[in-house]
């Protein structure tokens, strides 16, 4: 039974009512030092005593025990740093044994060796953030236009993926549905088939002669057959049928004057008389002639006799273009076909085949705009959210109009234009094939083929007069093949449009995709990849470009493909080299061909590509990992819905962003509460305080926690012991110098007196320092050489009154002579004389600089002194405080030793060694009793075998216990002991830890 609980203070709990009792409980709840100690992250300072009071407030009666709801009640501390996760993790450390009930041993190993201690220890590692030191319900202004801004794109983006979807599948369905491609496809192939398998085929045309025999054959057996047996009048492989006829379009220009050198003249122009002439400049002109398929087949090659023999298709003309109008009833499908054969500047002619398909009647029923109404209604609304966005921004000024015009709103825009511009298109084009029904029953085809079947043949010239005349009925064909190109052109434009709008659909998609992580890898991939392929792409395009446009200079003479600059580059990229290309070369052609192939494959398509795609999924492992654990689109839609719940009254977002960013904001302060955004919005009546919570949400889960592996926490152990080594270095030198300092007085002192001075006289301590400085001066710059001096001149003085008194006591007259020997003397000691004075001099200056210098250099040591004793004495504060905290972990330490040795104590070795076999025999008596059980055998009317589990599972309780506890003790033995040799070597003194309470601790 754990023992109760006495604190002194407890009696003022009593005689209280439960309100009173209540208010006093939180009021002391939340004065508490164990609050303080592990706010700062001081887990080493909680003392059982710190527990004590904390359990004296809620066990008023001294049990010794309290509830975990009443440990629960700590939530509501203000302040404090552990969250309610900590707090539920703190009950379950303190409640091992599921009692509900927690005593303070249990509490306090709880809050020093459990789950709540390695938080706070990560924690108080951890940078600490600017919102972790600000209130409840407090935040920054910039966190929360950031947060509302991030939730606002992010709920956009989501909410207009189905949105695109929509758009996406509607789009998708109208283009399939409006534009008949595959009958498209089946008419252009069979125009293509009957030129390649004809009898003159398309690819045998290189001049006009070659024209001519293949209109004649094979384009006339395709456009004509006149067996009325087998064919109705104007059919066209069977089921089309063609609209009055072919139309034959001549693009020509007039012949200008120009000039070519003398060489090219003689030899290209050898009749001067003719003038020199140039082809194909100045504006194109055009010239229309018909054949109709109701007129005779051997009519109709006279017509192309004569358009050789008259050289209809002369140097003038630039091209020509045969055009014919199909219908096909069974498909609904009007085709406009199309020969185009272009004369090039070199003489050789090169044709183009083209057929556009568009539906007779676009929206035969009404159910057929279904899905164009669908389309323009999912514009709108995308238009409409958009200029829920813009017109706020346009309220703000430019500022607004700024934050507003980004890529990706522009992408918003885009779509929207674009749509509107493939609607409009299409509109365009369904006016323009409904023009084309007035204009086709004007022909008189009913009248022409009546005739052909009245007459069982097809007709000459002069009864096609009969009918209409040639004239008008030309000029009706006109109009209607002028009818059909244009439509055929509008229906060109809306298929061009549409596939551009494809690509844009693929942005807005992009855009969608960016709410989600997982959806957004490959945008980010690419994004992250950026940097290094368009590098990459520097080198890539460098060596691609030279095999392309080597092929084109190698190749270009046998492979269309390379045969120009531009060609060669797309060429090269799409297909290779094959054998065939290389039969008409030379022996060394081949062997440069072949080595041109393989290096291209090994260089460019192994090599460069491969690392290309190495540094694509190096981008993308990068995202991935940075995306982490994202949470998956469904579960995004999940919250976001509950989040739009939450959210439904209040103000609209993009206006709250609009407002908080105006130039003149609704909130200018910094610090944003609940009331104050409140009093900013109270006109709109804002009254939530939902956001601030959010805010504070987010800034908090972008804190980046570091989490302490095994390997940072040896590199702190080694961190510490270099400082602190370093730190007993510097001391040590410190001590040396302020011993050298202390022994400098005595050691001049004594150099005083063996130099024969008092160093009690000031002079003469004065003096012998002048000497010493002599001294050292001497040993540093010698001085000139000895020069042998008179004993009359020692000192300068009595030099200068001797010479003096030796000239003006001469009195002989003016023939006296002076001795040359003496006067040489004379001159001689004057010279010393000035060398002296000059030395002198230079010793005073040498002597004022050094006695300078020393002042200054007193100064620094003093100054030096005073910091190294201030730092001495830190030192010391800091190797005491270490000292105590040491000591204090070794009583513990010690505390736990005793803990242990109690619990061995009480242990029988002996049984605790025979207790598996114990178990073992034990487990066979529940087996046979189970199945005793099973058998229904007499004498076990109940099932024994749950009170044997039970009974085996406490055991194995107490033997995982004892295994713990035994290993612990071992661990604290060789961690204490390591313990003491580390702190003997920092120890700059020797300081006592070799056998304290850290011995004893070791030693149990």
């Amino acid at each position: 039974m754990s023992k109760s609980v006495v604190v002194p203070g407890l009696d003022v709990f009593q005689n209280l009512s439960a309100e009173e009792l209540v208010e006093k409980r939180r009021e002391k709840l939340q004065h508490l030092v164990l609050w303080r100690k592990l706010n700062d992250g001081q887990l080493y300072q909680v003392t059982v005593k710190d527990v004590e009071e904390l359990f004296a407030i809620f066990d008023v009666e001294g049990f010794g025990e309290i509830s975990l709801e009443e440990l629960m009640e700590i939530k509501k501390v203000k302040g404090l740093v552990l969250s309610a996760e900590d707090v539920q993790a703190l009950g379950r450390d303190a409640d091992k044994d599921g009692s509900g009930l927690v005593s303070v041993n249990e509490l306090y190993k709880a809050l020093t060796q459990g789950e709540v201690a390695y938080n706070l220890i990560k924690k108080s590692i951890n940078e600490e953030s600017f919102i972790s030191q600000m209130g409840d319900g407090e935040c920054l202004i910039d966190d929360l236009i950031e947060f509302m801004r991030h939730e606002y794109e992010t709920n956009s983006d989501l909410w207009s993926l189905p949105q695109t979807l929509l758009l996406f599948a509607v789009f998708q369905y109208c283009s399939a549905s409006h534009v008949p491609m595959r009958f498209g496809w089946e008419t252009a192939r069979n125009y293509a088939a009957r030129g390649t398998a004809g009898f003159y085929r398309l690819e045998w045309i290189f001049d006009n002669m070659s024209l001519f025999d293949y209109l004649k054959t094979s384009f006339l057996d395709q456009h004509v057959e006149q067996d009325l047996d087998l064919y109705t009048p104007g059919r066209y492989f069977g089921r089309s049928q063609i609209v009055g006829g072919m139309r034959f379009r001549r693009s020509y220009t007039e012949p200008q004057n120009c000039s070519v050198s003398q060489a090219m003249q003689r030899v290209y122009y050898p009749f001067p008389l003719r003038g020199l002439k140039c082809y194909k400049l100045g504006a194109e002109q055009f010239e229309d002639r018909y054949l109709l398929y109701h007129e005779r087949r051997s009519w109709l090659t006279v017509q192309l006799d004569e358009m050789s023999r008259e050289y209809w298709l002369d140097d003038n003309t630039t091209e020509l273009s045969i055009d014919s109008v199909l219908m096909n009833p069974n498909t609904g499908t009007y085709t406009f076909e199309q020969l185009e054969v272009r004369f090039e500047t070199n003489g050789f002619l090169r044709h183009i085949q083209y057929a556009e398909t568009f539906l007779v009647e676009p929206y035969k029923e009404w159910t057929d705009g279904i899905g164009d109404v669908i389309f323009i209604v999912v514009l709108m609304r995308i238009m409409y959210g958009e200029l829920k966005e813009l017109l706020p921004a346009l309220s703000t000024g430019l500022d607004g109009i700024a934050n507003y015009l980004a890529f990706w709103n522009m992408v918003d825009w885009l779509v929207i234009i674009w749509g509107l511009l493939c609607a409009g298109l299409w509109l365009i084009t369904c006016m323009q094939i409904g023009s084309l029904i007035p204009v086709l029953a004007e022909l008189p085809l009913q009248s022409l083929d009546d005739a052909v079947y009245a007459n069982r043949s097809y007709l000459h010239p002069w009864e096609v007069e009969a009918v209409l005349s040639r004239n008008e009925l030309t000029e009706q064909l006109g109009s209607m093949f002028n009818a059909v190109e244009a439509a055929a052109i509008w229906h060109q434009s809306v298929r061009v449009v549409c596939v551009t709008y494809l690509f844009v659909l693929m942005m807005k998609f992009f855009k969608s995709f960016k709410a989600n992580a997982l959806l957004n890898v490959v945008i980010s991939t690419l994004a992250g990849s950026v940097k290094d392929v368009s590098h990459f792409a520097i080198v890539f395009l460098t060596i691609f470009l030279c095999y392309a446009w080597g092929a084109h200079v190698f190749f270009g003479w046998s492979i269309e493909g390379a045969s120009s600059v531009l060609g060669s580059v797309f060429w090269r990229w799409s297909s290779g080299v094959g054998m065939g290309d290389m039969e008409d070369l030379s022996t060394t052609g081949r062997a440069i061909g072949y080595i041109y192939t393989l290096s291209y494959e090994f260089l460019v398509l192994n090599l460069l590509l491969g690392i290309l795609f190495g540094l694509i999924f190096e981008a993308y492992g990068r995202t991935k990992q940075k995306a982490g654990n994202a949470e998956s689109l469904i579960m995004q839609v999940r919250k976001s819905v509950a989040e739009t719940r939450k959210k439904k009254d209040f103000l609209d977002e993009y206006y709250m962003i609009c407002e908080l960013e105006d130039d003149q904001p609704a909130h200018p302060g910094e610090i944003v509460t609940v009331r104050t955004l409140c009093e900013a919005f109270r006109k709109d009546g804002f009254t939530k305080e939902y956001i601030i919570t959010q805010v504070r949400a987010r800034e908090f889960s972008k804190v980046s926690e570091v989490e302490v592996r095994l390997v940072d926490a040896l590199k702190l152990v080694a961190l510490m012991r270099t400082a602190s080594l370093r730190a007993i270095l510097r001391t040590e030198a410190i001590l040396n110098q302020l011993k050298a300092e202390s022994q400098r007085p005595q050691e001049l002192r004594f150099r005083c007196i063996m130099a024969g001075y008092d160093p009690d006289e000031p002079e003469e301590m004065k003096e012998f320092i002048h000497a010493s400085q002599m001294e050292e001066l001497d040993d540093d710059q010698p001085m000139l050489p000895n020069v042998p001096v008179p004993a009359q001149v020692h000192a300068p003085q009595e030099s200068k009154v001797s010479v003096n008194s030796r000239t003006f006591s001469a009195d002989v007259p003016a023939s006296k002579e002076v001795n040359e020997q003496e006067r040489a003397a004379q001159e001689e000691a004057t010279l010393k004389v000035q060398q002296l004075l000059l030395k002198a001099a230079t010793l005073s200056n040498t002597a004022r600089s050094l006695q300078s210098q020393q002042d200054k250099s007193v100064l620094a040591v003093q100054k030096e002194l005073e910091a190294h004793t201030v730092q001495s004495v830190e030192l010391t504060e800091d190797v005491s405080k270490l000292d105590r905290e040491m000591r204090g972990l070794c009583a513990k330490a010690q505390e736990g030793s005793f803990h242990l040795e109690e619990r061995f104590r009480s242990t029988d070795l002996k049984s605790l060694q025979e207790l598996p076999d114990r178990v073992a025999r034990l487990a066979d008596l529940a087996k046979a009793s189970r199945r005793s059980v099973e058998h229904g055998k007499p004498g076990f009317g109940s099932d024994p075998l749950k009170r044997l589990e039970g009974r085996l599972g406490v055991l194995s309780q107490h033997c995982r216990t004892f295994q713990s506890q035994a290993e612990a003790q071992q661990d604290l033995t060789a961690l204490l002991r390591r313990l003491v040799t580390e702190l003997n070597k920092v120890s700059p003194r020797g300081i006592g830890f070799d056998e304290g309470i850290c011995g004893q601790s070791v030693r149990k």
